[in-house]
């Protein structure tokens, strides 16, 4: 250290290190939500000093969030632009998205093992909840509830890499189910027949899993990112 000044210790050092890492986990909650919800619109650039005025971090936290964003896929460094962009949303990239939705789905129905016992119940109390924020049309709420539901069951997989692969894609799906419920918005009775839907196959893939009947599972989950696909079309 610098003459006059002690050096850490490991515990200072530690506190520190832990310090700045829940300022990058919540400067990286924000601005993720930030991307989802469409505040920052896709296209947008994000740099630190976009962080720094608006969410009031230091730099380090900062550039931290912005390398995670980047590792999620959610933000793109674009050199020949000189910078660091959220990820664009057009019919190009929705099309990819339903694409891996599918490909998620479709793997899910196929692994799950139906052997985690609180799996059941689990679901259940996320589809409760699930259900108020739909009637409450909370949409950033309703696209962390969903991806909830869909990763609970993904744990039950104990596959980490099959995991990981589901979460980025989930991730994305939530963003792109924001721009959905927006477009959707203006025709109300179109939306509500929409969210019934949704939430009557999330019910149908509970019972499906209580029942221990993969060939149903299987059909229903594929049929439920099918859905997403009909909404946007």
């Amino acid at each position: 250290p610098p003459p006059g000044l002690i050096a850490p210790t490991g515990k200072a050092t530690e506190r520190a290190e832990e310090t700045i890492g829940s300022q990058t986990d919540a400067a990286l909650d924000l601005i993720r939500s930030s991307i989802i919800d469409l505040t920052i619109p896709p296209g947008s650039r994000i740099d630190e000093n976009l962080i720094l005025n608006n969410f009031r971090l230091g730099r380090t936290p900062a550039r931290e969030a912005i390398n995670r964003l980047v590792a999620e896929g959610l933000v793109n460094i674009m050199p020949n632009r000189g910078g660091t962009f959220v990820r664009k949303l057009d019919l190009s990239e929705i099309s990819e998205i339903l694409v891996a939705q599918q490909v998620t789905e479709n793997i899910l129905g196929q692994l799950y093992r139906f052997d985690d016992r609180t799996l059941v119940r689990d679901l259940e109390a996320i589809q409760a909840t699930y259900r108020q924020v739909v009637r409450d049309r909370r949409y950033l709420d309703i696209t962390a509830l969903n991806e909830q539901f869909h990763m609970r069951i993904n744990r039950s997989l104990s596959n980490s890499f099959v995991y990981d692969f589901a979460q980025s894609i989930h991730r994305h799906i939530r963003r792109l189910l924001v721009y959905l419920y927006r477009l959707e918005a203006p025709e109300e009775d179109l939306q509500e027949d929409a969210f019934e839907i949704n939430l009557v196959e999330h019910d149908k893939i509970i019972e499906a899993i209580a029942r221990k009947d993969r060939a149903t599972l299987t059909a229903l989950l594929a049929e439920h990112a099918r859905t997403t696909q009909s909404r946007f079309v």
